[in-house]
């Protein structure tokens, strides 16, 4: 096999979604492109089967993650949903995505209109995203 670097980790829209991205999260925070579950999520949870845990979210990602600054905690995930998202093998793959993240307790922002949205409306989303709950 022979490999060629790719001229960007991303589309033209996932990098303009990134740079709108970088502009709402503000200084408190780091923003990650194309990260993959297994680097945001422990499968090595007492009582199951690692291995399998490991192969569930191996080779799935999301499009970004919001991290604190300071600890790297992975906060929010970001997933675009263009047109890919319709197949159905896609959309399994999205509530299982979707699942997985909700039972580890990270948040995932999902942005359909992103060739449209606003930075201030991105920026109000996550805001919205990170305040604790009210109890």
């Amino acid at each position: 096999y022979h490999y060629r670097a790719k001229s960007s980790l991303m589309t033209n829209a996932e990098n303009e979604f990134f740079n709108m991205l970088i502009d709402a999260i503000g200084a408190r925070h780091f923003v990650f492109p194309q990260v993959h579950l297994s680097a945001i999520l422990d499968h090595n949870v007492k009582g199951q089967d690692w291995k399998a845990a490991f192969r569930s979210i191996n080779g799935k990602s999301v499009d970004y993650v919001i991290c604190d600054k300071t600890s790297r905690k992975p906060l929010i995930a970001i997933e675009l949903d263009d047109y890919t998202h319709n197949a159905e093998d896609r959309k399994q793959r999205d509530i299982e995505v979707e699942r997985i993240l909700g039972e580890a307790r990270v948040h995932l922002l999902r942005f359909t209109n992103y060739k449209t949205i606003s930075r201030d409306e991105i920026r109000r989303q996550i805001a919205e995203t990170l305040l604790p709950p009210n109890l």
